[in-house]
């Protein structure tokens, strides 16, 4: 089934969750949930077609049909809300809690742990791990990261995953990791964390000579904004990152490690009183 946590939009999961119902229950209809709900079917349809909303009612009662638990119940209605309001105060509020609720899968990382991140290494040979058949040869792992690292760099990364406990023996001489998905949280600011982004930021520079246009995507966006639309937008960016990693969770077939740097900086001071009109520029 469907996971709620995966949306941003309680309609979108709605719609889906209902498709699947009804392969996996025939008696699953738009009159039954109209039954249910107390919702005039006609309007699920147009709800599901992103044309209106359902009340919040309703919603509690779609909490009971898709049997969620404690976390994605409150996920579900925290969805709704931030589905409808359109004030940028309560947007942003509504989506830290979304963000907050969704991290509950991941493992965080405080101050004290970000030596992982010292190293692009690290990040890059757990991965490996994760995908990996045979991970007892640790040093031939290396070997296979691009650019490859030596096998003193190997061992040195091994032993901060084994002592963060990001990687655990599988009892057949080799590892496994622990948790697929490692986050610093927003508010973690380390010299570590800074430096991981700009040895990843070399990385992405080198791959323009080191790898084939189709085994890459590398480009760039020069756009004019308000100064005060900056929060938004890094929601934005926060949301299309989540999305690549839900997507990625759900790869049955993963067979390569890769990096995602999205960067937006300025290019200009604030201009006080601007007069042009907004552009922009893609390459």
């Amino acid at each position: 089934m469907v996971d709620v946590l995966e949306y941003l939009d309680y309609r979108e999961y709605l719609k889906d969750w209902f498709i699947e119902s009804k392969k996996a229950n025939s008696f699953t209809s738009y009159r039954y949930l109209g039954q249910k709900t107390g919702v005039d079917p006609a309007w699920l349809v147009r709800v599901f077609q992103k044309e209106g909303h359902l009340n919040e009612e309703a919603i509690h009662t779609f909490v009971h049909l898709c049997d969620l638990d404690a976390r994605r119940a409150e996920y579900l209605r925290v969805l709704y809300h931030f589905s409808k309001t359109k004030a940028k105060e309560s947007l942003s509020s509504l989506y830290c809690r979304l963000m907050e609720l969704r991290e509950m899968d991941s493992r965080k990382l405080d101050i004290s742990e970000c030596s992982y991140f010292a190293n692009w290494a690290c990040t890059a040979l757990r991965a490996l791990i994760g995908i990996s058949q045979d991970t007892a040869d640790v040093s031939e792992l290396g070997l296979h990261l691009n650019p490859p690292i030596s096998q003193d760099e190997a061992r040195n990364a091994l032993e901060v995953l084994k002592q963060l406990n990001l990687v655990e023996p599988d009892g057949r001489g080799g590892w496994n990791i622990t948790q697929k998905i490692v986050t610093t949280g927003s508010e973690v600011k380390s010299i570590a964390v800074r430096d991981f982004h700009r040895h990843t930021l070399e990385l992405a520079q080198a791959s323009l000579d080191r790898h084939k246009s189709e085994e890459r995507d590398i480009s760039s966006v020069v756009f004019t904004v308000d100064e005060a639309e900056l929060v938004e937008i890094k929601h934005r960016i926060e949301e299309f990152r989540r999305g690549i990693l839900q997507f990625a969770r759900h790869s049955e077939s993963a067979n390569r490690v890769y990096a995602l740097t999205v960067s937006m900086f300025p290019l200009s001071d604030k201009v006080e009183t601007p007069t042009q009109v907004p552009s922009e520029e893609t390459t």
